[in-house]
């Protein structure tokens, strides 16, 4: 944040020096060009730094969603797969030792 800042306000002086340079005004309305310039590079300025916080506003915020909704959801999942494979696990044993069982009738019968 601090480059940022920094990069900014050397463009801001730089456009400022360049201004100064080239200008074809003299006197007060330069003063006021330069002036509305240091003033909407300071709101300009301004806009950046409430976007960065409003951006950290939305972040805190979804990470705060994500640790009420969806760590719980992944969790409930989990512990239903855990059921569904205690729950299976006989059925899935007793299917494996009946494939086995024609299995080897198959190669009994190809003997």
């Amino acid at each position: 944040m601090m480059k940022f800042r920094t990069g900014f306000l050397l463009g801001g002086l730089a456009g400022v020096a360049y201004g100064l340079l080239t200008a074809k005004r003299t006197g007060v309305d330069q003063q006021q060009a330069i002036a509305q310039y240091f003033t909407d590079v300071s709101q300009a300025t301004g806009n950046v730094q409430r976007s960065v916080s409003g951006l950290g506003d939305a972040i805190s915020r979804l990470k705060q969603e994500i640790d009420e909704t969806l760590v719980p959801a992944v969790k409930d999942i989990t512990e239903t797969v855990d059921v569904f494979e205690f729950e299976t696990e006989p059925r899935v044993q007793s299917i494996e030792n009946h494939v086995e069982t024609i299995n080897s009738a198959v190669e009994d019968l190809s003997k």
